[in-house]
């Protein structure tokens, strides 16, 4: 199992998606995202090696875009693979995952 890559540059966090985001990758995931909103200014997520997520690591993603939104922090999920955009049009997700996807 690949795990969620972590690094810090400038006052942003990036997070890097395993290719496999199941159910046991939830709370590393939310682990990951909690500490990059108490130490840095933005948290982008690398999101374009997921072949392989479970709801529960949307809803993490999820939560994050809220909680950003709550305390005017920057947040962005970029290149979303092909998976994590069909996991997230499956659950009626796609105008959400739009608003903070990036290229």
């Amino acid at each position: 199992m690949t795990l969620i890559k972590w690094s810090e540059e400038g006052g942003q966090a990036r997070i890097g998606l395993p290719s496999d985001l199941d159910l046991p990758m939830a709370q590393p995931l939310v682990d990951s995202l909690r500490h990059g909103f108490a130490t840095a200014d933005a948290v982008t997520v690398q999101a374009d090696a997921v072949e392989r997520v479970s709801t529960a690591c949307v809803q993490a993603l999820l939560v994050a875009s809220r909680h950003a939104a709550e305390q005017g922090a920057a947040f962005a999920i970029l290149q979303p693979s092909e998976v994590l955009v069909e996991a997230c049009d499956d659950l009626g997700l796609t105008p959400w995952l739009k608003q903070w996807s990036r290229s």
